[in-house]
């Protein structure tokens, strides 16, 4: 699957890259609560999707997680991630590093973080609010944008 693709047509489907809007659009009902040691986590219950989100966090924080819980609905759906780390012998680590991912290339489109393919790493990890290894595979996915200058005479 290439989640890059998928977050590209979901920005544009849903005219945004909100994630909170985009939840809204396709009917979540999102739920903010001190959540003990969990960021965030989704469930669909009585036929409605439901997305929590540690109250706690920033509003940049949480959007990412929002976005995170919507790659699950996207990519994962209908997989139980605390069934499979409690009885399988799944490795889950996988599925959350897809969704970490749909999160930075739905949120961070291209043209934002262009400047950052000159500046330090550690620029653009401060900038998404995430950590290193994060920010470099969002940054090895950035495609450059080469302006011509005409100039006048």
């Amino acid at each position: 699957m290439d989640i890059r693709a998928l977050a590209v047509k979901v920005a544009a489907k849903h005219n945004t890259t909100n994630p909170f809007c985009i939840a809204e659009e396709l009917g979540f009902i999102v739920v903010f609560a001190p959540l003990v040691d969990m960021r965030g986590y989704q469930q669909r219950a009585r036929k409605r999707n439901i997305i929590y989100i540690n109250s706690d966090l920033d509003e940049q924080q949480q959007r990412l997680v929002c976005a995170h819980e919507l790659a699950h609905h996207f990519i994962h759906r209908g997989m139980n991630r605390i069934f499979m780390d409690h009885s399988t012998l799944f490795i889950t680590q996988k599925y959350e590093n897809e969704a970490h991912h749909f999160a930075l290339e739905l949120i961070y489109p291209d043209d934002d973080l262009q400047p950052f393919l000159t500046r330090p790493i550690t620029d653009a990890a401060a900038y998404m609010g995430v950590p290193l290894p994060l920010a470099e595979y969002r940054m090895s996915t950035v495609e450059p944008t080469f302006f011509s200058h005409h100039i006048e005479c």
